[in-house]
């Protein structure tokens, strides 16, 4: 046998092998070039997380409501917004209106607004907001701010001065704070407050017949001065109380919308409603009365 014979097999042997190695190292680059890619199991998509928090994040478009004030009415009367829409109120009615904001976050008051004009505000606190029209005290609405988180600081406290000594713990003894001796606490109503209102109540409308009282109330100018009689002398003593700036709020900014900034004729034309014109006046009593009447008497 040729010696050659052998080196000539373990050659071609070898070129077989190097042949498919080759082979096999491009059939997996064809396989990884044709693959799509795919996140492994357990691996989160980053580029995906962080589109889909951008989308959450991303603040709601501001909207546009309205209220219309018709018929001695806000229209809607409760309403639900979100922080950074608008409310815009328009006044359909012949009489003037305005907006007063009496508890919420922020207060503000309207212009009066006379048939047609419009008045538009935009909300940046959330919470809950009460207004009315001072012209027209007994019209009342509310609207309900949402869409953001309020952060309220914690109360502050004084404490009263220590003194520490080597080896006692440290206490602080309580404060309280007591009035005078024969004056009443600073949020009692005076009783000679509501002496006038409860003796009228008795002895005009609880020992009158309701004849009577149809008949006194027919006599028209005695009838109105009676009642702002007794208003009168309701105030007297809670003017001079602490009470005074929560009593005279409704009373002033009534007077300054309904007859400051109003024209005569607008004010004739104002009492000719006259079943409007005395329930103005008496919800605007109430109003004056609530702060006095939600507090204990002494």
């Amino acid at each position: 046998m040729d010696s050659t014979e052998p080196r000539r097999g373990g050659k071609f042997a070898l070129v077989l092998a190097v042949l498919g190695m080759a082979g096999a190292v491009f059939s997996l680059a064809a396989v990884g070039a044709s693959s799509p890619t795919s996140t492994p199991v357990g691996q989160v998509d980053l580029a995906a997380q962080a589109g889909h928090q951008a989308a959450a994040a991303a603040p709601q478009a501001a909207a546009a409501k309205t209220v219309s004030i018709s018929g001695y009415a806000y229209s809607p009367a409760t309403l639900t917004v979100n922080v950074g829409d608008t409310v815009t109120w328009t006044n359909q009615d012949t009489a003037p209106h305005n907006v007063v904001v009496t508890s919420g976050p922020e207060k503000f008051t309207s212009p009066t607004l006379q048939k047609g004009q419009s008045y538009t505000f935009t909300f940046t606190k959330v919470g809950s907001y009460q207004y009315y029209c001072s012209i027209h005290p007994d019209m009342k609405a509310s609207i309900t701010v949402a869409g953001g988180a309020t952060t309220t600081a914690p109360p502050t406290t004084t404490a009263a001065p220590t003194t520490t000594m080597p080896g006692h713990p440290t206490t602080t003894p309580p404060t309280t704070t007591t009035p005078p001796a024969g004056e009443p606490p600073a949020s009692c109503v005076p009783k000679e407050a509501l002496a006038p209102l409860l003796a009228h109540i008795k002895a005009a409308h609880l020992e009158t017949s309701p004849l009577q009282q149809v008949t006194d109330a027919l006599a028209f100018d005695q009838y109105i001065k009676s009642h702002t009689v007794m208003l009168g002398q309701v105030l007297d003593p809670l003017l001079s109380s602490s009470l005074s700036g929560d009593v005279l709020s409704p009373f002033i900014a009534h007077v300054k919308a309904a007859h400051l900034e109003m024209s005569p004729l607008e004010q004739v034309n104002e009492a000719l409603a006259f079943d409007q014109y005395i329930k103005t006046h008496t919800v605007m009593l109430e109003q004056m009365l609530d702060p006095a009447l939600a507090q204990a008497t002494c």
